[in-house]
């Protein structure tokens, strides 16, 4: 007990000396922080004006330039099936048979009343396909000049044109005889009936003609529908009407078969599907986009691309249409980007991230990352001003680069230098020394950014 009662007070008076000594030493001391502390040596580097590009991010969907459901336009059965999921096929290429038997004996009935009418005609069918060429089918065809001349050549228009004429000639002798008083007025009156019923047969004989040529145009169309259905039962892949912009170059659209829906012997009805198409070169991406950036997007501008299935890699396209309306409840506005995908890696359907360019060459001013320093939310740098510092805070980061990052601010100078080493001994006004940067970091930081500007 009574050692550590001594060993207690030992300690209380070791504390007591030390205090005492410590509080002699004050003033001291106080001299010492009364003074100007020293310079902080710092390395510093230059604040830098450059182009960069301006870009808005964005997700969206890839589809095909050409997405088409291909139906049938004829019932029947299936008779054969040419393609399947997987294919390529070109446009007007077939894709489905079905069976012709019906529809082609509809075609020969169809021709031969065609040929029948012709025939009361009595011209061929190349002449008669020359004239529809020339004219039409219209009613000048039926009733214009250059009919006239067939019908003069009908063998019973001619008939009744030749008892016309003998009907005339017999009806002028009448006359010259009554003149002479050889003939009876009966005889005449019987001659003028018989003439007068001759012009109407001639007529009569005429417009049937007319009525022959008409039908014959009208078993021409039927036959002509007849050939339509035959060739329909025939199912092509489609040949778009706009061919997708290859900056001048030949297209060569490509079909990919997606899905098919019909197997050989089945019987399908009027508008079924039969194979699903896809144009996959080149592609279109529909991405949605804030509505702050409506401004901004313009057709033309660069997209990249990117794909989860293909990491590190970006495909080239540009701004090709953009959706004049705002999605009201996602207060975002579709985007339409064309891709070239000649390579076949992007697939339609699938999910992609776009950066779209909207500047390429707008100025900014840029520090090394070295000299930002980021504390308590505040990022902030420091700026060389002739012996001292100044702080310069409230910074926005933009965009960065191999070993540089974009700074946005009023207060920040486009021109001068800032702090790159030392800063965790700053503050605003702090005297610094400059010192010249370790050259043996060097390599190292240079090999650093050579990395970081591959990665970007």
């Amino acid at each position: 007990m009574k050692l550590r009662m001594l060993a207690a007070a030992t300690a209380a008076g070791l504390a007591v000396a030390v205090a005492g000594c410590a509080s002699g030493e004050a003033p001291a001391g106080e001299e010492e922080a009364g003074g100007p502390p020293p310079p902080v040596p710092v390395t510093v580097a230059a604040i830098e004006r450059r182009p960069v590009e301006r870009t808005i991010e964005a997700v969206g969907s890839l589809r095909g330039w050409e997405q088409v459901t291909v139906g049938s336009k004829r019932s029947g059965r299936v008779l054969k099936v040419h393609h399947d999921i997987g294919d390529r096929v070109r446009p007007d290429e077939p894709l489905v048979d079905i069976d012709p038997v019906d529809a082609r004996l509809a075609y020969n009935v169809a021709e031969s009343k065609y040929l029948a009418e012709l025939v009361k005609l009595g011209v061929t069918a190349q002449t008669a396909e020359d004239f529809i060429k020339r004219y039409g089918i219209s009613e000048t065809l039926i009733s214009g000049p250059q009919t006239e001349e067939i019908i003069e050549k009908v063998p019973a228009v001619v008939q009744y044109r030749v008892a016309m004429e003998r009907a005339s000639q017999n009806l002028a002798r009448q006359h010259k005889l009554s003149q002479r008083g050889a003939g009876t007025t009966q005889e005449l009156e019987d001659q003028e009936s018989e003439y007068r019923t001759s012009v109407a047969a001639y007529d009569n004989a005429k417009s049937t003609a007319r009525n022959v040529i008409a039908m014959a145009l009208a078993n021409r169309v039927a036959r002509d529908q007849a050939e339509q259905q035959l060739k329909d039962l025939t199912i092509l892949a489609p040949r778009p009407q706009e061919a997708p912009p290859t900056g001048g170059e030949a297209v060569d659209l490509v079909y990919a078969i997606s899905r098919r829906s019909v197997a050989e012997g089945q019987m399908i009805r009027e508008g079924d599907p039969v194979f699903d198409l896809v144009i996959e070169d080149p592609l279109r991406l529909w991405a949605n986009i804030p509505e702050r950036y409506s401004a901004k997007i313009k057709p033309g501008q660069p997209v990249r691309i990117s794909v989860a299935s293909h990491p590190g890699r970006a495909f080239e396209g540009k701004v090709s249409r953009i959706n004049p309306t705002v999605d009201a409840e996602s207060r975002t506005f579709q985007v339409e980007a064309l891709a070239t995908n000649g390579e076949g890696l992007l697939r339609p359907g699938g999910f992609a991230k776009a950066v779209v360019v909207v500047e390429t060459e707008a100025e900014a001013t840029v520090v090394p990352v070295e000299a930002i320093v980021q504390y308590a939310g505040v990022t902030k740098v420091f700026v060389l001003d002739g012996d001292h510092v100044r702080a310069v805070d409230g910074l926005v980061l933009g965009k960065e680069g191999a070993g540089w990052v974009e700074v946005v601010s009023d207060k920040m100078p486009t021109s001068g230098s800032v702090v790159v080493t030392g800063q965790s001994k700053l503050a605003d006004g702090s005297g610094v020394i400059v010192r010249e940067p370790d050259r043996d970091a060097e390599p190292s930081l240079h090999a650093e950014a050579v990395k970081q500007a591959a990665r970007n």
